[in-house]
């Protein structure tokens, strides 16, 4: 592995822009286009939920509870129709931040502080890291539910489904119709899971930035401290204050770049958490109503489904705040009067931290997916003493 980190950083994107490719949507090209591939998955969105209402229509006499099993997987199709138009709609702007972010690394590992390089690397690592686990959740939860289903409808003598809906005109009391639908069902989970991965992947790779950014201005400021030290010469206050500017401007990227993340991903965030959890009080009513075997491989996809967006708003509120301290640690007594006045106009411009909105209303963190899960709480127990009357 290369020591420089824009290399370590271009491998991981090529590793990123390998599986967008794979479902169709490399949105990291400027001149990204719809494909066969892109037309395919969308076909299969589609077919999807026309299949479920046609299945629900057929099922629903008699057994309104099959309405609500079937309803349990459409809020991760939902996720990916919003990750989808999140990804279209963006493309440009994708693209922008995309070739940003490669221009950091490349200028700032020629830094003669090796500490630069350093962080960069720390950052490559930590995004390397992050998305690794959460493409393990996804493999692991789709296999899981393909392999359960499968081997407990070979060893039962039994058909589990691993999804809900049918096809039409095929029946799945027969055999060749069951292994038929199993095998339309398998297709659906590994895209379905792939694709999910790759609009998670968009927002993981931008908002794990925000490490980059808090590090980089450490190291200015504690650039700024030294040449704070020792000015006495014009030479010397002048190189201050232009590192000061540096300060100035790096701040005003940082907040551009929270500000364009926030826009893209404000709404994709709002579905992820709120279908999460929807999807999660609707699979535990299955799971007590139903045999679907494979839910519980789908419950363990949606708990950290939910979760991971807000650990993602939770470490871009710790960076922006980060941004705020590092402005405190400046050496503001050993600097002229000209100089104090615009670290105090940069304080108070630090004074509100970037941040992601969920539902527009409240920042994107983990309290508030602990405030959803408390909703789940309630709900589930509400509903587990209706099902017990």
């Amino acid at each position: 592995m290369s020591t420089r980190a824009s290399d370590n950083f271009n491998e991981i994107m090529r590793f990123v822009r390998f599986i967008t490719s794979c479902v169709g949507f490399d949105v990291y090209d400027p001149n990204f286009h719809f494909s066969a591939v892109t037309i395919t998955v969308v076909s299969l969105i589609s077919m999807y939920f026309i299949f479920t209402i046609l299945t629900i229509a057929k099922e629903f006499h008699g057994n309104w509870m099959f309405m609500i099993q079937a309803s349990a997987m459409s809020g991760s199709v939902v996720q990916a129709c919003a990750k989808i138009y999140m990804g279209v709609s963006s493309v440009e702007t994708v693209s922008k931040l995309y070739v940003q972010l490669n221009q950091n690394y490349t200028h700032f590992e020629k830094e003669e502080d090796a500490r630069y390089s350093m962080a960069l690397l720390r950052s490559c690592h930590k995004l390397r890291r992050f998305l690794v686990l959460v493409g393990i959740s996804y493999m692991v939860g789709a296999l899981g539910m393909i392999i359960v289903a499968v081997l407990a409808s070979i060893l039962t003598g039994k058909l589990y489904l691993i999804m809900h809906f049918h096809l039409p005109g095929i029946d799945v009391n027969t055999e060749w119709g069951a292994w038929a639908t199993q095998a339309l069902h398998c297709v659906c989970i590994i895209l379905g899971g792939l694709g999910l991965y790759t609009g998670d992947m968009i927002i993981i790779v931008y908002l794990m930035q925000s490490f980059v950014y808090a590090d980089i201005l450490q190291l200015k400021v504690d650039h700024l401290n030294a040449l704070s030290e020792n000015q006495d010469s014009t030479e010397k206050q002048l190189e201050a204050s232009a590192q000061l500017i540096n300060i100035a401007k790096w701040h005003q990227t940082y907040t551009r770049f929270i500000d364009q993340c926030n826009d893209m991903f404000s709404v994709l965030v709002s579905v992820q958490v709120t279908t999460s959890a929807v999807c999660i009080v609707i699979t535990i009513f299955s799971l007590l109503t139903s045999d679907w075997i494979g839910g519980y491989c789908y419950f363990c996809v949606l708990v950290p489904n939910m979760y991971l967006y807000c650990i993602l708003g939770t470490i871009l509120e710790n960076c922006s705040e980060k941004f705020m301290y590092e402005m405190y640690n400046i050496s503001f007594y050993n600097l002229n009067p000209s100089q104090q006045r615009f670290v105090l106009f940069m304080l108070a411009k630090s004074q509100q931290p970037g941040a992601i909105l969920l539902l527009g209303v409240m920042p994107l963190s983990v309290s508030s997916a602990l405030q959803v899960t408390k909703s789940i709480y309630s709900i589930t127990m509400m509903m587990a003493r209706f099902l017990q009357k």
